[in-house]
């Protein structure tokens, strides 16, 4: 399905520049080629330059030089249908014509050759070009079809221009959605099919070991990975729902305190706050929660201490701060990190924090990173 829809998208962006530059192509040809032969509005000024002086006629040379280089004749036809002036005209045009004869050839053609024609005083100006070298037919349009379709005629371009911008980016996203539902799909499979070993793995390694903490971070690895990539792609179905998020703080400490003994969490809540709640997939925030602890335990291996605070942040908003006394990082580091996520599936600074970024950005709330080299790291969070 997704070549079919990327054949169609790229068969229309060929087709729309295709038409485009035939069209500028010949509307080049049709204006330098129309411009070879004499028509109806150039006859005027050829007639201004056959003067006729007591039925002599005077002609500026380059009248004769316009009609030898289109291989043209000329002639005037008086009222009675007589020739008074001529200019290479072929021996099969006849020399009188009657009022019938040149109401046709004033339509159609003269034995064969396009001909246009000018009145003047002393009767029609007629040019003639060569048999073949223009197609001469009348073409008739109702006055009520005209006004209809300058009417109608905008609105049938706007019509054509929303359908041409619009039909390709319709085409482009069902081709994209179809692409990343794949890609989540494949991610999910594979996924699924490496908890299994893990699990496994994870059951048999001692606690505590280094064995086990890769394990973990396998494990947080392949969910940051599903979690991003439904993010990222749009594919993923979150429910809003009210969370406690000292109950969820709770819940992911204890977690934490009985998997790293290494390690050593506090927790600290301001009385007010106790049963402060947000509205947001559960699934997410706490995949957010988890990626800013685990920052800080995957960068201080030998151990830390990890402070969760949830304050007052004023106008009915509570400011999350999580702090350790690790290694911390660089100032450059820090100011990476407080940078928005770039267009790129790949993460500028592991999986975690870009997960982190993205669910506040889908919430509205607002991630900032500080640190003091050396000495701590601290992340806030303002909900």
């Amino acid at each position: 399905m997704k070549k079919i829809s990327g054949y169609l998208f790229s068969m229309l962006l060929v087709l729309t520049s295709l038409l485009i530059f035939d069209g500028v192509v010949i509307f080049f040809i049709c204006v330098q080629k129309q411009n070879e032969y004499l028509n109806t509005f150039h006859i005027e000024k050829v007639s201004d330059h056959i003067i006729n002086a007591d039925d002599h006629y005077q002609v500026e040379q380059s009248v004769y030089e316009l009609l030898d280089k289109t291989a043209s004749f000329a002639m005037i036809i008086n009222d009675s249908g007589n020739i008074v002036w001529e200019y290479n005209k072929p021996s099969d045009v006849p020399d009188i014509y009657s009022i019938k004869e040149v109401a046709s050839f004033t339509r159609w053609y003269l034995n064969g050759y396009p001909a246009y024609t000018w009145t003047r005083d002393d009767g029609i100006l007629v040019v003639g070009h060569p048999k073949n070298s223009i197609w001469k037919y009348d073409f008739e349009v109702n006055m009520e079809t005209l006004y209809g379709l300058f009417r109608v005629g905008p609105f049938l371009f706007m019509a054509n221009m929303l359908i041409l911008l619009l039909l390709p980016v319709l085409i482009t996203r069902k081709w994209i959605q179809a692409r990343e539902k794949a890609r989540t799909e494949w991610i999910a499979g594979v996924s699924h099919d490496i908890r299994t070993p893990l699990s496994i793995v994870m059951g048999s390694v001692e606690k505590g070991s280094i064995e086990e903490k890769q394990c973990f971070k396998i494990r947080d690895l392949i969910g940051n990975l599903n979690t991003e990539n439904k993010l990222e792609a749009g594919t993923g179905k979150w429910n809003d729902e009210k969370i406690n998020l000292t109950s969820l703080l709770r819940a992911i400490l204890c977690d934490y305190i009985n998997t790293y003994d290494d390690y050593s969490f506090e927790l600290q809540i301001d009385e007010e706050l106790e049963n402060y709640s947000i509205m947001a997939d559960s699934t997410l925030v706490r995949r957010m929660l988890e990626n800013i602890i685990i920052n800080s335990i995957a960068h201080n291996e030998k151990g830390c201490e990890i402070k969760v605070s949830l304050s007052d942040y004023g106008k009915g908003k509570a400011k999350l701060t999580i702090c350790d006394n690790g290694q911390g990082t660089n100032e450059q580091k820090i100011k990476a990190l407080n940078e928005k996520i770039k267009s790129t599936y790949l993460p500028e600074h592991g999986l975690g924090i870009r997960v982190v970024k993205q669910v506040a950005r889908r919430y509205g709330f607002k991630v900032m990173f500080s640190s003091v080299e050396g000495e701590s790291f601290l992340s806030e969070i303002v909900f």
